[in-house]
């Protein structure tokens, strides 16, 4: 046991309440002992100050540790009589609320920095730190700290974001609300439901502007909830909205894509014909080996897969002629809506799925133009073709080379000529969702080999052209805010003979407001969407396990 004149008062609670007396100092254990020095203390109830001692008692707190000793402060407290007769409390206990709470087992420093560690790491995680750190607090100690603390309050925004999450993706979601001026996230509701959101906003008045996707459920709420406020549909959402119709209509030109894709023949001087488009800027993913079925087995579940796509063609197309719309045939088939849209557009069923794969990019493909040069030149002698690739920076053996020769060979004595089979390869034609995607990309960043692609695409259809016409007219007022441009681009699109097209843009005069908002204003649903991701995170971190409360405390306290 020691005197505790010298210890500096930083180590101690704050309070000139308290004044300390000793300290047992034990192995891996410190308790400080203080005692109550003020001579009048108030009542809690009626605030009268009293020096009428009743009695004398004990309580024990645990405090900030001092290096890897964990510290209890044992406190000797008064109590009081309290002097004011019309009190209806006689006898009241020392209060030290600079210190601890009524009633608390630590001091309120420490039950901050429980907090803080609760909120960042959760209960499981936050204990082991709390461990190493030489607290004394265990997983449902540090939830119950979270579940206790009062919500924060937020000023109302004026620029509010809206978008859904999921608590159970595909089963339960709810809506996350950010104020876009001070980039803190507001509030998290339990669903996103038109009459919540419009609740939250009746409850919340002053919110000028709410960007938002194109759900129509936060349309509504927002109508119902802030009926002056300003609605911006956010601008990605407008270009994936244009994608899927995109994707929807090249669906249905499939010859057309291939024969775009499809290589020029050689001209009358035998020159070996260009490698088609996409090729090389597109190649397939390195991944690595896996074993595969067998080609009898994958051919049997090709087939299966596309007899499942005929049959549910047939379907669509029977369930159509027969009046149903398209929301009765999603849900009676279990598809989406734009199944239902692209098969009925379809004017043949589903082609079978193709035999031949897509050819791998060798590691000599971008050295091959020089190999049919050095040939053409008259060298024949593959070492010597080796040393000169080698000499430009080649980092791979001489057998790629020597096969590549042989090759050239076999098609010199075969009559071909030479290098026509190696470069005229068949090519795999792009699929829909990737050619809308270089349709919806700007200018800039297609490569020449794109650009050739889409320029025979245009030439290849008329309807092709106008789609493409559309497309860049449209996402060159999304990328400029052009907003003015809107009512031409719709009545273009209405004069076309464009069916997808027509319906996308009737889609978008029923939310002409928003639209025109998005295209024009600066402000935009992608902060919210980076929330969004945030609380993925928080989530994760708590295994997945968490109810929405606890999500929610979390991270309204972490903003």
């Amino acid at each position: 046991m020691s005197d505790l004149t010298g210890v500096p008062n930083a180590v101690l609670p704050t309070t000139d309440a308290l004044c300390p007396e000793t300290v047992t100092i034990e192995p891996g254990d410190i308790t400080v002992t203080l005692v109550g020095v003020r001579p009048a203390v108030p009542c809690p109830l009626c605030g009268a100050a009293s020096r009428r001692i009743h009695s004398r008692y004990s309580r024990t707190l645990a405090d900030l540790p001092w290096g890897s000793h964990c510290v209890r402060l044992h406190l000797t407290v008064r109590k009081f009589r309290c002097l004011n007769a019309a009190c209806p409390r006689r006898i009241f206990t020392e209060r030290l609320p600079e210190v601890a709470a009524p009633y608390a087992r630590r001091t309120i420093r420490l039950t901050e920095v429980l907090h803080l560690l609760a909120v960042a790491l959760g209960g499981e995680s936050g204990a082991r730190l709390v461990r190493r750190l030489g607290f004394v607090a265990g997983s449902t100690t540090l939830l119950s700290l979270i579940r206790r603390t009062p919500l924060p309050l937020h000023p109302t925004p004026r620029v509010l974001g809206v978008d859904d999450w999921g608590l159970r993706k595909g089963q339960t979601y709810g809506t996350i609300l950010v104020d876009h001026e001070r980039h803190v996230v507001v509030d998290l509701l339990p669903d996103r439901l038109a009459p919540t959101l419009a609740q939250w906003l009746q409850a919340h008045p002053g919110v000028e502007i709410v960007t938002r996707d194109r759900a129509p459920a936060y349309a509504d709420g927002i109508r119902q909830g802030a009926p002056a406020a300003q609605q911006v549909a956010d601008r990605w959402h407008l270009l994936h909205n244009l994608a899927e119709v995109l994707e929807e209509l090249l669906l249905q030109h499939r010859p057309v894509l291939r024969v775009a894709a499809a290589p020029a023949e050689p001209d009358r001087g035998g020159e070996a014909a260009a490698p088609a488009p996409l090729a090389e800027s597109a190649p397939g993913p390195l991944t690595p080996h896996r074993p595969r079925r067998a080609p009898q087995r994958q051919a049997e579940v090709r087939q299966q897969r596309h007899a499942r796509r005929v049959a549910q063609y047939e379907m669509i197309r029977r369930l159509s002629a027969a009046g149903a719309d398209a929301n009765d045939i999603a849900r009676r088939l279990g598809v989406h809506r734009r199944t239902v849209y692209r098969y009925r557009a379809l004017t043949a069923p589903p082609e079978p799925p193709r035999q031949q794969r897509a050819p791998r990019r060798r590691v000599l493909t971008p050295h091959e133009p020089y190999l049919l040069e050095r040939w053409q030149a008259g060298c024949r002698n593959g070492m010597r073709l080796y040393r000169e690739l080698r000499a430009q920076g080649y980092p791979h053996g001489a057998s790629t080379v020597m096969r590549f020769v042989a090759q050239l060979r076999r098609e010199e004595v075969a009559g071909h000529s030479a290098g026509t089979r190696t470069r005229t390869e068949a090519v795999p034609v792009p699929t829909a969702r990737h050619v809308a995607a270089l349709l919806l990309r700007r200018p800039e960043m297609l490569t020449a080999e794109e650009h050739a692609y889409l320029e025979r695409l245009r030439q290849a259809d008329a309807t092709v052209a106008t789609i493409a016409q559309l497309t860049h007219t449209f996402t060159t007022m999304v990328r400029e805010r052009g907003g003015a441009g809107l009512d031409d681009w719709l009545g273009a699109v209405e004069r076309s003979e464009v069916p997808a097209l027509q319906r996308f843009a009737k889609g978008l005069r029923a939310d002409e407001a928003a639209v025109r908002a998005g295209l024009t204003e600066t402000w935009s649903n992608g902060p919210t969407e980076g929330h969004v991701n945030k609380l993925k995170l928080v989530k994760r971190q708590m295994y997945g396990r968490a109810h929405f409360d606890l999500l929610r405390q979390r991270l309204l306290h972490a903003a």
